[in-house]
C-alpha cells in the first residue's frame, strides 16, 4: 500500500511539474531529407509582467538528444563446402557501426558447429573467429574459440570515428578432421548491440513515451 502511494505521489509530482511549467507541444518542421517525426518540441515556463519599469527575463533553448545507432553487416552466415580434411580460414564479413554514444557489443550462444542430422564419429567441427582488416593480419593473430567469443564484450566509446562510421571485419576458421562424418554441421550464435547512453523518454523500441511533457523541467 505504501509503495502504491509512493508511486502515485511521484507520478502526481511529475505531472504537477509539467502543468506548473505550462508545457505545451508545438509543431516541428524539417529541412531537406530530415523527418519531422524524429523531433518533438514543447514550450514552457510562460511569464508576463505589467509595471512602469524596465524588465529582464531569461530565455532558454534546451535540446535533449537521444542516442542513435546505424549499422550494416555484409552477411550473417558463412556456408563452407569442404571436400577433404584440413584447417581453413575464409575471407571476412564486413561490419560498420555508427552512433553518437557508447556502444557495447556482446556475443552469446556461439559453439562448435555440430552434426545437424543423425550421428557422427566426431559430431563437432572446431571453429574460431578473428577480427582484422587483412588476411595477413589475422592469419597468425588472435583467434577466439566460440566459448572465448561468448566471454567478450566489446565497448566502443563515443568518438568522432564512431559518429562517422567505425568498421571491422569478422573472419571464420574451421578445422575438419578425418573422423568428421560426411554431412552438414551448423551453429548459430547471437550478437547484441546495446546503446549505453540512451535517454529515458524513449521506449525499448526507440519510440517516444506517452506524456513526453513530464520530461520538460524548469532548469535553465
Amino acid at each position: 500500500m505504501k509503495r502504491s502511494l509512493l508511486i502515485i505521489a511521484i507520478v502526481f509530482s511529475m505531472f504537477s511539474l509539467a502543468i506548473a511549467n505550462g508545457a505545451a507541444e508545438v509543431p516541428v518542421y524539417a529541412y531537406g531529407d530530415s523527418d519531422p517525426n524524429n523531433a518533438r518540441a514543447f514550450v514552457s515556463m510562460p511569464t508576463s509582467g505589467s509595471c512602469n519599469k524596465n524588465w529582464e527575463f531569461e530565455f532558454t533553448v534546451e535540446a535533449q538528444i537521444a542516442q542513435w545507432v546505424k549499422w550494416n553487416i555484409s552477411g550473417t552466415k558463412w556456408t563452407w563446402f569442404v571436400r577433404k580434411p584440413g584447417t581453413y580460414f575464409t575471407d571476412c564479413i564486413g561490419f560498420t557501426l555508427y552512433s553518437n554514444g557508447d556502444i557495447a557489443i556482446d556475443f552469446d550462444g556461439f559453439a562448435s558447429p555440430s552434426y545437424a542430422t543423425g550421428t557422427s564419429v566426431n559430431p563437432y567441427i572446431d571453429a574460431w573467429y578473428a577480427f582484422g582488416d587483412k588476411s595477413e593480419d589475422v592469419a597468425f593473430g588472435t583467434w577466439y574459440s566460440p566459448s572465448e567469443l561468448n566471454d567478450q564484450t566489446a565497448l566502443f566509446p563515443d568518438s568522432e570515428e564512431l559518429h562517422y562510421g567505425w568498421g571491422t571485419k569478422l573472419w571464420s576458421k574451421i578445422k575438419v578432421v578425418e573422423c568428421n562424418s560426411a554431412s552438414t554441421y551448423r551453429d548459430t550464435g547471437k550478437i547484441t548491440l546495446t546503446l549505453k547512453n540512451q535517454k529515458p523518454w524513449l521506449d525499448d523500441n526507440g519510440y517516444y513515451l506517452n506524456n513526453l511533457e513530464q520530461f520538460v523541467t524548469d532548469e535553465r
